[in-house]
Order: structure tokens, then sequence, then C-alpha cells
């Protein structure tokens, strides 16, 4: 009976720190990924000036940088708004955008107030703008604000900011699964090639 040499994991290359060393890259990836997911989650926007229908308030407004219409909620129905700007500094407005929010629940917490977002507003050229917002509808006169607009808000954006999120952390995954791989195969075939000296040696 042929008894196969013993080794001992010391013997063995490449050492079990490189285990370790796989496991931290996983981890590393997927606390990174959850630190992208919370600041996406968190990335919530500023309420701004407020004001009621009908008053007239001067933003900052450009095609690149959008403002939101905000809301604040009641428990009651969101009510319709339609808001307009001209500028003030004298220049000509070319283009004006409102992209209502109709697919999407942007909501904020501010001082224990619930603020939905309604709209958003851009115009181009940028400057300042007066800006004034109507509502139709019964009832008492909603309370709104026009602010800045959460990072990420809408669902594509908030695709990105995933696929920001959890491409890394899989790539992290896959790497530290792979160099696991690698350093198990590679201490198989050492352990097996020592077995081997070892036998040969006492045969020698």
């Amino acid at each position: 009976m042929t008894v196969s040499p013993v080794v001992t994991p010391v013997e063995l290359r490449p050492r079990r720190t490189w285990f370790i060393i796989a496991a931290l890259v996983a981890v590393g990836g997927v606390l990174a990924a959850a630190g992208v997911m919370l600041f996406v989650l968190r990335s919530g926007g500023d309420l701004g000036q407020r004001l009621t229908p009908g008053q007239v308030v001067t933003v900052h407004l450009s095609l690149a940088e959008e403002k939101m219409v905000w809301v604040k909620e009641t428990g009651q129905s969101v009510p319709d708004v339609r808001c307009d700007a001209s500028p003030v500094d004298g220049q000509e407005i070319l283009e004006f955008r409102r992209v209502y929010l109709l697919s999407e629940n942007v909501e904020l917490n501010v001082d224990n107030e619930r603020w939905r977002g309604l709209l958003t507003l851009s115009a181009g050229p940028a400057g300042r703008y007066d800006a004034s917002c109507q509502t139709s509808g019964v009832g008492p006169a909603p309370t709104l604000s026009i602010g800045d607009p959460p990072r990420f808000y809408d669902a594509r954006d908030t695709a990105l900011g995933s696929l920001a999120a959890f491409g890394p952390a899989s790539i992290s995954v896959i790497t530290g699964g792979v160099l696991a791989a690698v350093v198990a195969v590679r201490r198989g075939l050492h352990r097996a090639r020592l077995r081997q000296q070892s036998a040969d040696a006492n045969h020698g």
C-alpha cells in the first residue's frame, strides 16, 4: 500500500493570503456599489423659493440646468400647474421648456413636510427670468416652490446611476471569483507537484 506524501498548507504556493485578497476585491466592489446607490437615492434636490399661485419670483434658468417646480403635499389630489417665464434683463427668450413629470414619483422631505416634483423648467439663453405658476381646480391654493431637482429623478437617470453602481460591482465580484479560482487551481497543481517530488525522492 502506497501512502501519498503529506503536503502541509505552508508549503503550497500561492499562499492562502490570495484568497483573502480575492474576497476583499469582491467585497470592496459591493461596498462601492452600495455607496453609489446610496448617493443616487439620497441625491434629493432643493426647494429653493416658495411661492403661491400667481406670485412672480426671479430664478436663474438655462437649458443645461433645469429648475423643478415642487408642490407641498397635503393629502389632497395633486393640482394641475402651468408655469411661464419671461426674461428680466431684456434679452429675447429663444426657447422655453416645460417638462411634466407624469410618470415619475419625485419626492422631497424638508422639515417633516413632503413635497412632490411636478415639472421642470428650462430656458435659453441662460439668465434671470421672472417665473410664475398658475393652478387649476377647487380647494385651497397649494404651496409651490421653484428649486433644484434631484441629480437622479427620472427613469433614464436612475438606470444610468444603477448601471454606474452595479457595473463596477459585477466586475469586482467576477475578478475576485476568477482570482480565487486561479489560486485554487495553482495550489492544486503545486500540491500534486510536491507530492510527485516527494514520491520520487523516496524511491530514489
